[in-house]
């Protein structure tokens, strides 16, 4: 299955769909009790997971900081929102440590759940599209400005990131290109102005003949993360999706992972599962994912000076994992 070709991607996901729900039971129920991992969960502050309605009737997840009330006023607009677009066939339950992680870093990190019924199949499946940004930018913005909300007056919704997975990155091209094309956009759509960076996991824009899509991605900071081991978006299709992006870009690759080191899990429940194993344990695999992403955005939506001296200046992690191009 492709993970980056939308106008091509309800074609091959038929025979993908049939496989994947002969193995897939009810999608796991979200768990704000969630524990990071041992060698982590002692460096954030608490993180607060609530669900919210989008306007289209999306279920979708959110994490924030837990600013207590009296404390508000400190936080004005403290924290660039984050919209989260899922993986073909991968329940947003599945993206709940990078929901996290992200919201530890300042972020207030929405993660929705939209489905769709194929023509011939009654069971509606996870697939995103582009109104999705819209969608969470609007309900956001609704309870940023409501008093009794938790999130009031907290998220900076004049700053927004956008994180993808797969198809989700793919969908995510689309949405900061601003192109509203067949069986990835509902209606009408237009970019915000305020999504100004994206990073997308296991993502790229080549075709299968060899070619490769470009889109302008002008105005927006998009970095393409890309695991090592990924055997659906495979490194060297990143490797030639990465020229035709628009400055200021990033190719971020992590050494032995695969292709859902972004989820809780390898090869989650519903998903076409990757061919390759990851070399490197799940759970560091998605902090480094999250901790990456979460660099980028920053240099991007908050002008971090010390996101920005990993980025530019020492490019990767101090182990050799993740090494980061820019030019």
């Amino acid at each position: 299955m492709s993970a980056v070709r939308p106008l091509r991607f309800l074609v091959l996901l038929f025979a993908s769909f049939l496989s994947a729900m002969t193995s897939a039971g009810s999608p796991a129920t979200m768990n704000s009790a969630v524990p990071l991992p041992a060698s982590l969960s002692g460096l954030f502050p608490v993180v607060r997971v609530q669900s919210v309605t989008l306007p289209r009737g999306d279920l979708a997840d959110v994490y924030a900081l837990d600013i207590p009330p009296r404390l508000r006023h400190r936080f004005t607009d403290a924290f660039p929102l984050v919209a989260v677009l899922q993986g073909a066939l991968v329940d947003k339950s599945h993206y709940q440590r990078l929901g996290r992680l992200l919201a530890a870093q300042g972020f207030v990190v929405v993660i929705p759940n939209h489905l769709r019924t194929l023509p011939g199949f009654p069971v509606a499946v996870a697939l995103t599209d582009v109104n999705v940004v819209t969608d969470v930018l609007t309900a956001i913005s609704a309870a940023d400005a409501d008093r009794a909300s938790t999130l009031y007056r907290i998220v900076d919704t004049n700053h927004m990131g956008l994180v993808g997975h797969s198809l989700g990155g793919s969908v995510g091209l689309y949405a900061v290109a601003g192109l509203c094309v067949p069986t990835i956009c509902d209606g009408t759509y237009q970019r915000p102005a305020s999504l100004q960076a994206a990073a997308f996991y296991g993502t790229n824009l080549a075709n299968n003949d060899g070619t490769v899509t470009d889109l302008d991605t002008s105005g927006v900071a998009v970095a393409l993360v890309q695991g090592s081991r990924d055997g659906v978006a495979v490194p060297e299709e990143a490797d030639l999706s990465y020229p035709t992006l628009e400055f200021p870009r990033a190719l971020i690759t992590i050494e032995g992972a695969n292709h859902f080191a972004i989820c809780d899990e390898d090869n989650p429940v519903g998903a076409n599962p990757d061919p390759n194993a990851p070399t490197l344990d799940q759970d560091l695999a998605t902090a480094y994912v999250a901790r990456w992403t979460g660099l980028w955005l920053r240099m991007q939506l908050k002008d971090d000076p010390l996101a920005r001296q990993w980025i530019d200046r020492i490019g990767g992690s101090l182990d050799g994992v993740v090494q980061v191009f820019t030019d």
